[in-house]
């Protein structure tokens, strides 16, 4: 049966750190079934250790959707979590961070009044916790004023707490990166990708997503310390990115 939207999380080494990841998304996704709105569960558990898949264990027997791959690798895993799902719309959340409760309502709302377009949304906010405390606004790429395309050659504007419609992410697949030496950043090279399609990428006003930094051993981490760059981008052909410098 279909639903309005899945949640897709890929715990990997994560154990139980988990139960307050799980606590929030079952209190956003509360409040979304307030405000009629249908919420689909999917855990696709990549190479986990014995205490991640003991946590796990104890929704074998509930609603949730639970899976284990071996891809070892971030991007494939949330593919193979989008392939399963029944959502109408797509989000993610990271086995180690925490959803406002508003953002399963809010990105559906957001994503439903303007449906006739294609488009991604993220969290106005995002608040880091743990090895850095900072409030990262984020901003929507038709924001004239302070969107720069340019920007994205140095960093990446958006997280990888998005919302949007399932064909867009069966048209735009995460590409592999941790089993790919030399190459990582996947959800950078997501960004630009959907961006170089024409795909706008919008903030949904009041939402916040609260996002944990590791002090040791996260992938952000691994991935500049063996000094992997992004895969070629349409978005940085030519052609593109003069028409988006343009733009600006």
């Amino acid at each position: 049966m279909s639903c309005d939207i899945s949640v897709i999380i890929p715990p990997h080494r994560i154990g139980r750190i988990a139960h307050t990841t799980m606590r929030s998304l079952f209190r956003a996704v509360e409040y979304a079934d307030l405000k009629a709105i249908t919420t689909e569960i999917v855990i696709v558990m990549d190479k986990p250790d014995e205490e991640t898949k003991e946590y796990f264990s104890r929704y074998e027997n509930s609603e949730l959707l639970i899976k284990t791959v071996n891809f070892g690798d971030l991007g494939l895993t949330r593919n193979f979590g989008v392939n399963l799902s029944s959502g109408n719309y797509i989000t993610f959340l990271d086995d180690d961070n925490l959803y406002g409760k508003n953002w399963i309502y809010e990105s559906v709302r957001y994503l439903e009044e303007n449906n006739d377009v294609d488009i991604i949304v993220h969290p106005e906010y995002h608040i880091t916790f743990e090895a850095e405390n900072l409030i990262w606004h984020q901003i929507s790429s038709n924001d004239n004023d302070r969107f720069n395309a340019a920007n994205l050659i140095e960093y990446n504007y958006w997280d990888s707490v998005c919302a949007t419609k399932k064909q867009i992410l069966l048209k735009y697949p995460y590409q592999s990166t941790t089993g790919s030496k030399g190459f990582g950043f996947e959800d950078w090279h997501f960004n630009c990708e959907t961006l170089a399609a024409g795909i706008e990428h919008h903030i949904v006003p009041g939402t916040v997503h609260f996002m944990r930094k590791k002090r040791t051993g996260s992938l952000a981490t691994f991935t500049l310390q063996d000094n992997r760059i992004i895969r070629p981008t349409k978005l940085f052909e030519p052609a593109i990115f003069k028409s988006f410098l343009e733009n600006n």
